[in-house]
């Protein structure tokens, strides 16, 4: 039997490629984007609303969309590759499938003032069409998370749960702000600290 280096899924197995947000993800940006963080934002890969509901308690207004019905009250179902621009929002907060991130990246940057995208490290490091788009349209700033996130199970996976191996970083795109150099921080650390804040 041959030896399997990395293992990954064919698209008929993937799907969508519903890998949905652990909270210790979307908490860190909410902590680490601070004030910088738009009021009104819009959540276009929402899923079952891991990334919507820890916004919303945040204080943030958010419209929830996704391509399929995952259970979450009050989503819209629509594909929003296709779908026209939301009136409203000031900011896209999402983890789009991973194939089509440059795609979601792209139009939401067209788009919305403030775009934050969390996406796996290779989206940065590998594939010549990445590397082109990143080259035209460089973040403004770079969360890199220097301990990995608990592992992000695809939708309806019923086997045994395992930690990541996957890194993953938040990449932010703020028209008119400065370009900041990325920043590593540790999620397990950022969050026990604003425990001990919030006591």
């Amino acid at each position: 039997m041959p030896l399997r280096i990395n293992s990954t899924h064919d698209f008929g197995e993937r799907g969508l490629d519903a890998y949905f947000t652990c909270p210790e993800a979307i908490r860190s940006l909410i902590l680490l984007e601070g004030q910088r963080l738009p009021r009104r934002i819009w959540e276009p890969a929402a899923g079952d609303g891991a990334i919507v509901r820890e916004l919303i308690a945040s204080g943030r207004q958010v419209v929830a969309s996704d391509v399929k019905d995952y259970g979450l009250p009050g989503c819209r179902i629509l594909d929003y590759l296709t779908a026209p621009r939301m009136v409203g929002v000031d900011a896209i907060v999402t983890n789009p499938p991973f194939r089509l991130a440059i795609q979601f990246a792209a139009k939401a940057i067209a788009e919305v003032p403030y775009v934050a995208l969390l996406t796996r490290l290779n989206f940065d490091a590998e594939g010549v069409s990445r590397m082109a788009f990143r080259q035209r349209h460089p973040p403004t700033r770079i969360w890199k998370s220097a301990r990995r996130f608990p592992m992000m199970h695809r939708h309806g996976y019923a086997g045994k749960k395992s930690t990541s191996n996957v890194g993953y970083w938040w990449l932010i795109w703020q028209r008119d702000a400065p370009r900041e150099f990325p920043q590593d921080y540790d999620w397990k650390e950022l969050l026990s600290a604003q425990l001990r804040l919030a006591v």
